[in-house]
């Protein structure tokens, strides 16, 4: 029999509404390792606590989300003396909410593979996200503590805003070991400010050597730089050449490529058209 406890719905929301928050304060709050038949999201708001999952031990430092599924086995170690000052928020929620936000979402979002993955999905996040999140949640505070539908129906608007922006690019084929740094960097590259500079700008961001930058991106992407980088270019080129009237040699220049010439090699490499021919086709 599992030595572990493992929290109800029932007990955890009891008549109130179908969701909760709580503001945990370093150690004053001891989570010991536990499940639960209800789903959680996570942020760490400030300093760092270790968490215990899955059998596994894993640092969270300031920015850090963490989306805790059912029967995932975990807890807290508050292990440095800095961990009394850490705080963290944490969003619990039922089944019933989260079913209904994923088919809300649609088939095009990959709830499967946030559900299915061994390891619970982490990402660390850009302080000015974190900020804007941890606010949202705030604003929580202004409510009736009461009126449970209007609770539900705003934390319902926070994990959409939580999902979409944060975990709607989980690929099926993951990396439950894919370092939290590189998590972020890869969502932090998505900016049209960051892929247009290209590879300076994610060594920058990146905080690593342009090697082991290098090395991590094939390890768990298998892709190169320069192959990731015209990846994000070209994506975004083809969404103004369907979207926009821009001509293409603006759009070429406007992705960050140093020359039409390249422009197009890359865009057939990735399309088997020309961007002439990828418009006209398709708009």
């Amino acid at each position: 029999m599992d030595a572990y406890p493992r929290f109800t719905e029932l007990e955890e929301f009891g008549t109130r509404a179908k969701c909760r928050y709580y503001y945990v304060i370093g150690a004053n709050d001891i989570f010991n390792p536990h499940r639960h038949e209800f789903f959680e999201i996570f942020i760490t708001v400030s300093g760092t606590v270790t968490h215990w999952i899955n059998g596994r031990t894993m640092p969270l430092p300031e920015g850090s989300l963490v989306f805790i599924r059912p029967d995932d086995l975990h807890g807290y170690i508050y292990d440095d003396p800095k961990s009394s000052e850490t705080i963290y928020v944490n969003l619990s929620f039922s089944r019933a909410i989260m079913e209904g936000l994923f088919a809300y979402l649609s088939d095009s979002f990959p709830a499967k593979a946030l559900l299915s993955n061994p390891m619970p999905p982490t990402l660390l996040l850009h302080r000015t996200e974190k900020d804007r999140l941890v606010a949202q949640i705030g604003a929580l505070n202004s409510l009736d503590r009461q009126d449970k539908d209007a609770l539900e129906l705003r934390m319902r608007a926070v994990l959409a805003d939580i999902y979409v922006s944060c975990f709607s690019h989980v690929p099926s084929g993951h990396h439950d070991d894919r370092p939290i740094w590189l998590t972020q960097l890869l969502r932090e590259m998505e900016r049209p400010e960051h892929f247009t500079v290209g590879r300076d700008a994610m060594v920058a961001l990146s905080k690593r050597s342009c090697e082991h930058l290098s090395r991590c991106l094939k390890k768990y992407c298998g892709l190169t730089l320069s192959e990731y980088i015209n990846g994000l270019r070209v994506n975004y080129a083809s969404n103004l050449l369907l979207n926009t009237n821009t001509p293409i040699i603006d759009i070429c220049y406007t992705c960050g490529f140093q020359s039409l010439s390249n422009f197009y090699k890359v865009f057939d490499r990735h399309y088997g058209l020309s961007p002439s021919a990828f418009r006209k086709k398709y708009k």
